[in-house]
């Protein structure tokens, strides 16, 4: 297979689309959407969940809501 024709498969399967939408849904809501069950829409959400818990832990959102207490 080719570039052309990886790019081609890659935009036909909605491969990066989906992946987005799984960052998306992760960080803005929180919650996935039961409806897709795309691999990279699954991968997606994965990585959305860690880069949001990433950012918590690194803007030290925890240790303010124990000191909120």
């Amino acid at each position: 297979m080719n570039i052309i024709d990886l790019e081609k498969n890659i935009k036909e399967h909605k491969v990066i689309e989906k992946f987005k939408d799984g960052v998306a849904d992760a960080i803005l809501y929180g919650t996935r959407n039961d409806k897709e069950s795309h691999h990279y829409y699954n991968q997606g959400y994965d990585f959305g969940i860690y880069l949001y818990a990433q950012y918590l832990a690194e803007n030290d959102f925890f240790k303010i809501k124990r000191e909120k207490r």
